[in-house]
């Protein structure tokens, strides 16, 4: 069977990195006795693969993990075991049956959506109109042969909504296609308002993750 898991990863699991919470994940897999399939060859390995790697210090309600299992197995009873075996900031939310030829989340993954809070800062329209006007919003980044480019993301910015004065809710391009950062935007936002950016204001939080379909997002585990 070809499974889709969704996990929030909160509290202090938030400071593990990518590579670290896959190594949680296969020894929790290992403890729980889940039934998930080995690669062919010389070093086998579990297949299994997260759909967006989360940054460090970002928590989020909304990770998906696509695995492969050796046997049918019961959904319900399943996520009780998986659960009983996780630390305390990660646990398993929902699995969903994948059709043989489905793409993988890392595929299929256009977008992702973010709430933002700050401890210092008061968000208001004007703020985020002086942005969102801009003809381009670029940044500088280092490419695969460490050379500094430029590069637009106001296209990868969908909509940035005010949910209170010190809330923000981001849908901004997530995946292989285009990947914009939250952090990003939200210097992007200080500097343009002339604002100092400090990283450490800010709580960020992932609520969803999304693909589109017929120019509609929709989130992965529908």
């Amino acid at each position: 069977m070809n499974i889709r898991m969704k996990f929030e990863k909160k509290g202090t699991m938030k400071f593990i990195g990518h590579l670290d919470l896959l190594r949680n994940l296969q020894r929790i897999f290992k403890r729980s006795e889940f039934p998930i399939a080995f690669s062919e060859g010389f070093n086998p390995h579990q297949i299994m693969s997260i759909g967006a790697p989360l940054s460090v210090g970002i928590t989020s309600s909304a990770e998906y993990i696509d695995v492969k299992t050796t046997e049918d197995i019961i959904i319900n009873k399943q996520i009780d075991i998986i659960n009983k075996h996780m630390p305390e900031g990660l646990k398993i939310i929902d699995m969903t049956v994948l059709p043989e030829k489905a793409k993988s989340a890392m595929a299929l993954i256009d977008a992702a959506k973010y709430k933002i809070t700050s401890q210092n800062i008061e968000f208001t329209d004007e703020m985020i109109n002086e942005l969102m006007l801009q003809d381009t919003i670029i940044i500088k980044k280092k490419n695969k042969k460490n050379v500094w480019k430029e590069i637009d993301i106001k296209p990868g910015i969908f909509n940035i909504t005010k949910l209170n004065n010190n809330t923000l809710i981001l849908l901004i391009a997530t995946g292989s296609k285009m990947n914009v950062k939250p952090s990003v935007v939200l210097e992007c936002l200080c500097n343009t308002n002339s604002i100092l950016y400090n990283k450490f204001d800010f709580k960020i939080h992932r609520d969803e993750i999304y693909y589109m379909s017929d120019n509609e997002f929709i989130p992965l585990d529908k």
